[in-house]
């Protein structure tokens, strides 16, 4: 959803007017007639709006433009705020762009037509407005996460070498490549390289490598000119532009696209490409870490993953232990969870958690790592009427003991196990979402989902 503009002007029909040249666009507006209102709405809305148009003479008793428009650009700097000007106001306005205002329009009975000849303008504004808005959001999510990451649970137990490499590689311009398993908590080892680092005040920008459209992959990495594909009305960044000056996060880079790879790998080696459809080569610094929980010796001798990319992205790699390595940090982990539901969810009963629920976790296979762990005493604690969390309130049941023996020759026990494991990664998912959590290709798993008569979904 695009983000509202925000028009201040005491005479109602001029609102109106913007209002419906702005509606025609997809634009929401919020009209306001007072200057201390809309910074009180900005206030409560500090992520909502992509523009202000504010009038400079909001009528007698109000606060004018150029007092107003300071306390705007105090408070959010990055927002573009137009002005609305009236007759033998121009130098009125030539301050306020002075005081930060982005452009200005001379208000008069050609109101509309003016407006009307300003909205391309208005619209390459908007969308670069929006990118920064967004950019903004994730960046509050980022450093939220990096914040984390700073003080990392297991820092000084079963994290504490990683946390030594962090400090070391922090502020060396290379590629690092994150390893470990699913729920690991890769993603914070990437926010800590960039929060310990010169950049942390740049853009901390994440992509999921396996969540990428097919087809518009390389428009969401590299942006794309204008025309460059179906309803590309305007140029737009992509998140190499976005992490200038910052970091860049490959999430899942293991399933990159090969096409992809190649371009990917340039990038590395020069900091240098072009936005799809445009013919124009941009320049960037950026940092880029990677992460992956594939094994990317196996996909590099099936030939899924280049080995150049892996030797440029592996300037050193940083392998994240599984918490099976690391089961001293699961008291503290459980109870930093338990805290940090409870900034969440108010009215909890929960405090905290009794050794036997502890002593119970600690047995756990928890295949799922910290993710999982997360998830069992957040449960846990939301189900708890008591003070600390108990065994019951984990609702565990028995936990697996070994599994007897299959019965039958090798051929037919390999056949029984290898059902077993499709039939698993086939809950709930399509064959393509099942593929990857086994580190298989599409073709593969059709093949094997078929020669099982497995049922699809």
């Amino acid at each position: 959803m695009s983000g509202i503009v925000l028009v201040i002007d005491d005479q109602p029909e001029v609102g109106q007017l913007l209002s419906e040249l702005l509606a025609e666009r997809g634009r929401e507006t919020v009209l306001l007639q007072d200057g201390d209102r809309a910074l009180a709405w900005l206030a409560e809305h500090p992520d909502e709006a992509d523009l202000v148009i504010l009038d400079l003479d909001l009528g007698p008793g109000r606060r004018d433009g150029l007092s107003v428009l300071p306390d705007i650009k105090q408070a959010f700097a990055d927002l573009p705020v137009v002005i609305l000007t009236g007759k033998g106001t121009v130098d009125e306005a030539v301050r306020a762009m002075q005081l930060g205002a982005t452009d200005f329009v001379a208000k008069d009975t050609r109101l509309g037509a003016r407006i009307a000849l300003q909205m391309d303008k208005l619209e390459r504004m908007l969308s670069v407005a929006h990118d920064n808005r967004r950019l903004r959001q994730e960046n509050r999510l980022l450093k939220e996460q990096a914040g984390m990451a700073q003080t990392m649970v297991g820092a000084e137990g079963g994290l504490a070498q990683i946390m030594a490499q962090i400090r070391a590689l922090a502020d060396i311009p290379r590629p690092v490549l994150i390893l470990g398993e699913r729920g690991t908590g890769k993603e914070l080892v990437a926010a800590a390289l960039h929060e310990h680092s010169r950049r942390k005040d740049a853009p901390f920008i994440t992509v999921n490598c396996a969540a990428l459209p097919e087809g518009l992959a390389e428009a969401e990495l590299f942006g794309a000119a204008k025309g460059a594909y179906t309803d590309a009305k305007e140029g737009r960044p992509g998140k190499f532009e976005l992490a200038d000056g910052g970091s860049l996060f490959l999430d899942e880079v293991g399933n990159m696209p090969m096409a992809l790879q190649q371009k990917i790998l340039r990038v590395l080696e020069y900091q240098r490409f072009e936005r799809v459809g445009s013919g124009v080569e941009l320049s960037v610094d950026v940092r880029i870490t990677a992460a992956t929980n594939a094994d990317l010796e196996t996909e590099m001798l099936a030939g899924r993953f280049r080995r150049d990319l892996f030797d440029r992205l592996a300037f050193d790699t940083i392998r994240v232990p599984p918490l099976r390595e690391r089961r001293e940090d699961i008291p503290k982990l459980a109870k930093h969870f338990i805290e940090r539901f409870r900034r969440e969810v108010a009215g909890l009963k929960c405090e905290g958690i009794d050794d036997d629920a502890l002593a119970l976790l600690q047995k756990l296979p928890l295949d799922g790592n910290v993710r999982e762990l997360k998830h069992l005493v957040e449960r846990a604690a939301y189900r708890c009427q008591t003070k600390n969390i108990e065994a019951k309130d984990l609702q565990l049941g028995p936990l697996p003991g070994p599994k007897p023996a299959l019965e039958g020759g090798f051929q037919e026990q390999v056949m029984t196990f290898e059902q077993d494991l499709l039939r698993q990664a086939m809950k709930g998912r399509n064959i393509k979402e099942a593929a990857k959590t086994l580190n298989l290709g599409y073709d593969q798993m059709r093949r094997l989902v078929k020669k099982h008569a497995i049922k699809t979904q």
